[in-house]
């Protein structure tokens, strides 16, 4: 479970900001995603 100062969803596998993860990475933690649900989405203007 996430908390709100460590909004990445596997911290143990995280190496920096869930924002740096490179994609291999992300595939690694959450399979085949198209975004990365550990990064908020900005709201669509």
């Amino acid at each position: 479970m996430s908390s709100p100062k460590q909004p990445c969803q596997k911290p143990e596998n995280l190496n920096g900001k869930p924002e740096e993860c490179s994609p291999e990475q992300i595939r690694k933690c959450h399979g085949d995603v198209k975004k990365h649900p550990c990064v908020p989405q900005k709201p669509a203007k």
